[in-house]
């Protein structure tokens, strides 16, 4: 392959994940002593909490993850302090779910207690290896700012991802929550078949997010070296995200009874994007027997935002509304409900991908009203307790 031909694929590559953990020389290979030595020891805390894990439940050493994240950050270019923030990023709510069922635990003692012993590791990490302490502790913040408190729903950690008032803080956050997610929706066989789909759509609300960062960042003219790595994660977590939809879309075979709905729903979707500009709205579905097949496309943000805020009887009651429609519009095609069901996963999977596209290549796109990182219009759901 031509030099000029390979930086073409080095560009639209989608970064393959590591079956095993990411040898540290990997990590720091061309890095200055002190900022080695930092990373290192930062990689170093991780192994010996991850020794003691189980492995994932598709086989793989728990430490795979985290280097992952890792390397994920050093092939976007990141500065040294952010690839030790996604080494370290899941080390305090991993030793917090160590010991919260130890009997008489307090869970909130105990985060304290976890806060507390990680800033300890991470600033005699940076005071061993000469590492600036202001960039180790920003490291604690934003692996503080990324851990899930075990009072809070899982979005409203995400809202302070991208609310944090320390924007270089927001900045180390976000990278390593794209590296994160882009390595969850690489390993997805580790999620059950019901979840694949909300999995890939929690990307999404990530990247939508992220894609507002990004213009953010730019408008201000921080260092370009971190809008550079932010945009470069943006693209692959973004293509990794597509990908996952992508195979999720074509599990009707060829051959399959679903197949033909399913054409009959990727046409509807060709019209309807074109008539519409895109899915770029929360909007309410209006769905019901006799209406346009195009108009299962008109609430697709909204149902899964349902699920995102813990509003389960949203969300099951969309399905079912989709559910009857299909029963109706396709019963020459004789299809079970459990057939039906397949197919309005397909089309979920394929819709769900056009939207990840758009936030890709359309230039200002972002899904209105589905900010929570903005505090968003749903009466604060994101910020109760469970």
């Amino acid at each position: 392959m031509s030099s000029s031909a390979q930086a073409v694929f080095d560009e639209i590559q989608i970064w393959p994940a590591a079956h095993d953990p990411v040898p540290l020389e990997r990590l720091i290979e061309g890095m200055g002593p002190d900022d080695a030595h930092f990373v290192t020891r930062c990689y170093q805390v991780a192994s010996r909490l991850y020794g003691t894990m189980k492995p994932r439940k598709n086989g793989q050493s728990a430490f795979s993850h985290p280097t992952n994240v890792a390397m994920y950050l050093r092939l976007a270019r990141c500065q040294p302090h952010v690839i030790a923030a996604g080494l370290l990023h899941d080390v305090p709510e991993e030793r917090i779910d160590l010991h919260k069922t130890e009997p008489g635990t307090d869970v909130h003692v105990l985060e304290g207690q976890c806060r507390t012993r990680f800033v300890e590791d991470v600033l005699e990490a940076a005071s061993e290896a000469a590492f600036p302490r202001d960039l180790a502790e920003r490291v604690v913040e934003a692996t503080w700012t990324l851990t899930r408190h075990k009072a809070d729903l899982y979005y409203k950690s995400i809202s302070g991802v991208f609310t944090h008032p320390d924007l270089s803080v927001r900045l180390v956050a976000a990278l390593v929550k794209l590296a994160d997610r882009m390595h969850n929706i690489q390993t997805i066989e580790n999620y059950a078949d019901s979840d694949k789909l909300y999995q890939c759509f929690k990307n999404l609300f990530i990247l939508n997010n992220a894609k507002q960062l990004v213009a953010e960042v730019r408008a201000r003219r921080l260092d370009p070296r971190m809008i550079a790595s932010l945009e470069r994660l943006f693209k692959k977590c973004g293509k990794a995200t597509y990908q996952a939809l992508l195979r999720l879309a074509h599990t009707a075979h060829i051959e399959d009874r679903v197949f033909p709905m399913v054409t009959y729903l990727a046409l509807a979707l060709r019209k309807f994007t074109h008539e519409h500009k895109g899915l770029n709205k929360v909007t309410e579905e209006e769905l019901f027997p006799g209406a346009a097949v195009v108009n299962l496309y008109h609430g697709i943000v909204k149902k899964y935002d349902h699920k995102l805020h813990h509003e389960d009887a949203h969300f099951d009651a969309h399905k079912e509304r989709e559910l009857v429609f299909c029963r109706a519009t396709f019963a020459s095609l004789e299809l079970t409900d459990d057939e039906l069901m397949r197919a309005l996963s397909c089309k979920d999977a394929m819709a769900l991908g056009e939207v990840v596209a758009s936030l890709l290549y359309r230039d200002g796109y972002v899904i209105g009203g589905f900010e929570c990182s903005r505090m968003c219009r749903r009466g604060r759901n994101c910020m109760k307790i469970n």
